[in-house]
């Protein structure tokens, strides 16, 4: 479960094998909290694909910094695909 990304206190992460199936897409989690379900959104056309424990604020964030992110986070996403290392991204 690589990280990816974080920002403040939103963690953006990949699921190994997902890169494998699935087109690039991120999963967002709070960094408070043991309970929760991540988010999955869509890197191509950011779409939320699941809404997990965020609330619509902190959707709407991820959706933004993935926005703004793209192009690395898609970089990010493929190196983890073809079994590179990354090193986690701080997002502004």
């Amino acid at each position: 479960m690589p990280k990816i990304a974080i920002y403040k206190f939103l963690t953006f992460f990949i699921f190994a094998y997902d890169a494998l199936n699935e087109p690039p897409h991120l999963h967002i989690v709070k960094e408070k909290g043991n309970r929760q379900r991540s988010a999955k959104i869509w890197l191509e056309t950011f779409k939320v694909a699941e809404k997990g424990t965020l609330n619509e604020k902190e959707l709407n964030q991820a959706i933004s910094l993935i926005k703004k992110n793209q192009i690395i986070l898609i970089d990010s996403f493929n190196k983890v695909k073809n079994g590179q290392k990354i090193t986690t991204i701080k997002l502004k």
